[in-house]
């Protein structure tokens, strides 16, 4: 690794520590989104649910992200959610349960149409931000059946239910009159609606230390054991990766992709092969020049002026044909052409050409005659 490589790699280290240590010491966000998770700390997870399942509920207490489908063996269910969307093979599970001696306890904000329609209730749900100004909204009050009255921020009870006068439903809580918590049996076992969830959230159990009045609507369950699944608002849940625990950490979530980020930019730098200088590969050697100069020579020395002449001459020619691509005719017309692609001048092209003409013309010439036309044919090279 090269010297500059090493500096950038250290660099890219250092500013990753730096990010996971600001990361972890930074103040986190109140994170608002309703989750009803079990393992959840922000306002409206379950966290203090499951930790207090001992004083909540009188018997065992388990959890899960199963639909009703896949759960067997149920003394009690508990259904937290904003939407309760059991239908199909679920709602057909949940009354063949209910037949069989299950108690269940559904608290949410909405709840779907096969509920509602088979079991004769209707919801009348309001719509909240749930956020930081739920500190500053008016409260309303909860009054349970034995008369307990508790007070929550009006958007965490505004939901209720609405009842025919003849309704075999049973009201046990009530928010300005209008009821929030129903109960009827259903077969062998009873079926419990909750239209404020969020009251047995981590908020609403801490709100004004109501945790108590949350247990006496969940006490409407027999003392039984209590299955809780998270599946209705969770779906299956967990992440199944080897970096579960990073991907649940925000701070380590994003120094993971941070780092990946890295890996590749620094990859991508490094993987470029490093360039040898490149040999200059000269062009081949044209053996007519040289077997031209040979020959010349060779007849200089034995003083064939005109034989030596004559083949540079030649040469001269043909190498004007293809080097040029020009037919030779000796016309005004042709010494402009090859004045334009050889770059000599015309007047210089005119007088190579008289001078080539005077040496065919000739039987002999002399040696001042023989190098005067080599150095005219020399610029054109």
């Amino acid at each position: 690794m090269r010297r500059g490589e090493k500096k950038f790699l250290i660099l890219l280290i250092v500013l990753f520590v730096v990010y996971v240590a600001t990361s972890f010491l930074a103040p986190k966000p109140i994170n608002w989104i309703v989750t009803f998770s079990n393992s959840d700390k922000n306002p409206f997870g379950a966290y203090i649910l499951s930790e207090q399942s001992d004083d909540l509920f009188d018997g065992p207490f388990s959890v899960s992200n199963r639909t009703i489908s896949e759960l067997s063996d149920l003394d009690n269910l508990l259904i937290l959610s904003d939407f309760a969307a059991i239908e199909g093979a679920d709602y057909r599970s949940l009354m063949w349960k209910l037949d069989s001696g299950t108690n269940v306890f559904i608290g949410a904000n909405y709840f779907s149409p096969a509920l509602k329609d088979s079991l004769g209730f209707e919801d009348a749900p309001s719509y909240h931000l749930l956020n930081q100004s739920i500190f500053e909204a008016a409260t309303s009050e909860l009054v349970l059946h034995d008369s307990t009255s508790l007070e929550y921020p009006f958007s965490l009870v505004s939901n209720y239910f609405m009842l025919e006068e003849d309704s075999v439903w049973e009201a046990k809580a009530w928010m300005e009159g209008n009821p929030t918590l129903i109960t009827r049996n259903v077969g062998q076992g009873s079926l419990i609606l909750c239209s404020t969830p969020y009251i047995f959230t981590n908020f609403g159990l801490l709100y004004n230390e109501n945790y108590n009045g949350a247990a006496r609507l969940l006490s409407t369950l027999p003392e039984k054991s209590t299955h809780f699944t998270m599946f209705y608002q969770l779906g299956k849940g967990e992440v199944t990766t080897p970096f579960r625990y990073f991907l649940r950490q925000p701070a380590l979530k994003w120094s993971l992709y941070i780092g990946l980020l890295v890996i590749i930019i620094f990859l991508t730098i490094t993987s470029r092969r490093t360039q040898r200088p490149m040999p200059v590969v000269e062009p081949p050697a044209n053996a007519t020049v040289g077997y031209v100069k040979t020959l010349g020579a060779l007849f200089y020395r034995e003083g064939k002026h005109k034989k030596a002449a004559q083949k540079l001459i030649n040469y001269f020619l043909r190498d004007i044909r293809e080097k040029y691509y020009l037919t030779i005719d000796y016309t005004e017309k042709f010494y402009h052409h090859l004045s334009a692609k050889s770059g000599v001048e015309v007047t210089r092209v005119i007088q190579t050409f008289e001078l080539i003409n005077k040496v065919k013309e000739v039987p002999y010439i002399n040696e001042k005659t023989l190098i005067d036309l080599s150095k005219k044919i020399e610029e054109f090279k």
